[in-house]
């Protein structure tokens, strides 16, 4: 509530003044931790009293530089001087007042990008349009890469046509560079924001520097932030992050009279902040029950109030806040679990970083013990935890099997087996062949192709080659595995394509029964747009049930706008409308049409590896 003695006095002038007097000693100064840099770190324990604050006015509201950013800032060119390219392939000329901004990259053709020119052809207002509309929550790794190496890319930006001026709204970088943050690409956002001309004055591009510190855990260098805004300090964002800052302070008293006076003015817009603030200058007390869509502001005042995160504040979450909150101390276990989960399905994590954390928690002997069974019957992040450390722990090998396979099987009932093979990696190239394990033989080896390790699925593979004399169920494994081994292993793209492809057809049909036709199809479809010349008995065969086989998607007009991209070599326009066909979930609602079409535009402008890796991607997903 606001104190009866500012009842009478005017909302904008109480706000005005509140800011005022929270700056009138400069902007706060918070130095942080060592450990505040990483952003899976833990809080740090140590600090009991609030912190210190001191004025400091020189500095402009910059990223911190860190190791991995060296050589990152732009090359000012005085009028007059040569020309030259930066490190990262951006030219720079007559200063960069005359460039524009938005052409800026820290990706050059050499090392991933699209190249300078990979916008020719395509109109600025289609580009300005189209490419803040790419999802960000991508659930296949090639199609990520690729949305992550389009956004990095230098490039020379079409002009508006006649002067137009630029349409108002974030600029173009800004918004490129907050579409990697959200993915969780922290390091890319910030190097890009490093070469930024406008980032110590553009308030999108401000903010999103305050952004990356509260992801941090650095809430000290976000607000010395807050003290290089100027005239942008009374919008409702600096005004909140100022509240929160005035908190670590220990200034509670102007904390509550600020979120006093943002309830009035805006309150409505975010309140959950309020009722976080509120726990936090012990205004108001007890659990916050619900929080959808939280932001890297939520998260901050909730981890340093210690308030627990809620259950469905994942539901609706953007990678990088996925991959907050699974590392989060004041996050329940399986909330924390499955965070983590969804932050490994998206990119915004590593695997190898999930398995620690599933090693780190803490489960009795028996669980350990029965992991098996616990598996098949809780089917949660914390019965994969279970299972995930029961296999590491197990030092027989003949139970490591058992484990990984009960792993691979639950994976592919909830369609997360990408993902599972992933964590898996390691352990399955550990795991030795052998002929007692012949029962796991083709798992392990479609697991490997499908991780494109096919040196160590080849051991696997001849233990099927000696058991094929006899056993006819070896024999169908070895014909099941030829579509992920065509697409890895070169020994195999070398032998006779036609006799195995129908050896292939064959499996399909005596495996899955009526729906034989469809996964067959979509085989087929995707070998055709990798070059392949499938002959056509094999598409006879597919013909038993059309319908179903065939199905048409619904998204004719993009589909036809990315076939014409690629034909006209626009490749930037290419890999932008690829990225929009595919969607967020196409991994588990996988359109073959849209996929194959995707593959055959990539192809067409020279990207064949990534037009690969996504079949193998699709192959893997859908048990090809």
């Amino acid at each position: 509530m606001i104190p009866a003695s500012l009842v009478r006095v005017p909302l904008a002038l109480a706000i005005a003044a509140f800011s005022a007097t929270a700056w009138a000693q400069g902007p706060i100064n918070l130095t942080p931790a060592p450990e505040q840099e990483d952003r899976l770190s833990a809080p740090s324990s140590e600090q009991t009293g609030p912190l210190r604050l001191t004025p400091k006015r020189s500095a402009p509201p910059v990223l911190p530089r860190r190791e991995t950013d060296r050589d990152t800032a732009p090359v000012e060119i005085p009028a007059g001087k040569k020309a030259e390219t930066s490190g990262y392939g951006v030219v720079q000329v007559q200063g960069l007042s005359e460039i524009d901004e938005n052409s800026l990259g820290i990706l050059p053709l050499e090392d991933g990008g699209f190249g300078i020119d990979m916008w020719q052809g395509t109109p600025r207002a289609v580009i300005e349009r189209l490419l803040p509309q790419i999802p960000i929550a991508i659930r296949s790794a090639a199609m990520r890469d690729l949305a992550i190496r389009l956004l990095l890319s230098s490039a020379a930006m079409p002009a508006w046509p006649d002067a137009s001026p630029q349409p108002p709204g974030p600029s173009l970088i800004a918004q490129r560079i907050s579409m990697l943050q959200s993915m969780g690409a922290f390091k890319d956002a910030g190097k890009l924001t490093a070469i930024a001309p406008q980032r110590s004055s553009d308030p999108v591009l401000l903010r999103l520097q305050a952004e990356d510190r509260l992801y941090a855990n650095d809430y000290g260098r976000a607000c010395e932030i807050v003290g290089g805004v100027g005239d942008h300090l009374a919008r409702p964002y600096w005004q909140k992050l100022l509240v929160f800052c005035q908190t670590l302070q220990g200034n509670t008293a102007d904390a509550a009279l600020g979120a006093s006076l943002l309830a009035e003015t805006a309150g409505a817009e975010d309140q959950a902040f309020i009722a976080l603030i509120d726990r936090l200058t012990k205004v108001a007390s007890g659990p916050i029950d619900s929080l959808r869509d939280p932001n890297a502001l939520h998260l901050a005042v909730m981890r340093t109030a210690k308030i627990e995160i809620p259950s469905d504040a994942i539901e609706t979450a953007a990678p990088a806040i996925q991959r907050v909150i699974g590392v989060s101390p004041n996050a329940r276990l399986e909330t924390r679990l499955a965070a983590a989960e969804i932050a490994v399905e998206l990119g915004a994590l590593p695997a190898t970083r999930l398995a620690e954390i599933y090693m780190a928690e803490k489960f009795e002997a028996d669980e350990l013990n029965n992991a098996l069974s616990l598996a098949a019957a809780d089917r949660s992040p914390r019965g994969r935890a279970v299972l995930f450390q029961s296999g590491q722990v197990e030092t027989v090998h003949m139970a490591r099997a058992a484990v990984i396979s009960k792993a691979l099987e639950i994976a592919i009932e909830e369609g997360r087996y990408l993902q599972v093979i992933d964590l898996y990696r390691t352990p399955l190239a550990n795991l030795a062949a052998a002929s007692q394990m012949q029962w796991f033989a083709a798992e392990a080896a479609r697991a490997l192709y499908a991780l494109d390790r096919p040196l160590p699925a080849r051991n696997w593979v001849a233990e099927l080659r000696l058991a094929a004399a006899r056993d006819p169920e070896a024999k169908r494994a070895l014909d099941g595995l030829w579509y992920l081994a065509l697409l890895t292993d070169s020994e195999v793209a070398s032998q006779d394509f036609e006799p195995h492809l129908f050896a292939w057809l064959d499996f399909h049909q005596s495996k899955f029964g009526a729906e034989w036709t469809k996964r067959a199809a979509t085989g087929l479809r995707l070998l055709d747009a990798l070059g392949f010349d499938v002959p056509d008995g094999a598409w006879w065969r597919v013909l038993d049930r059309p319908g179903e086989a065939f199905a048409r998607p619904d998204n004719a007009a993009l589909l036809t706008a990315l076939t014409r991209a690629a034909a006209g070599g626009r490749r930037a326009e290419t890999v932008m409308l690829a990225l929009l066909a595919f969607g967020e979930n196409a991994n588990r609602n996988i359109d073959t049409e849209t996929v194959a079409t995707i593959v055959e535009a990539l192809r067409k402008i020279g990207l064949e590896k990534e037009a690969k890796r996504l079949v193998l991607e699709t192959a893997a997903t859908e048990g090809l």
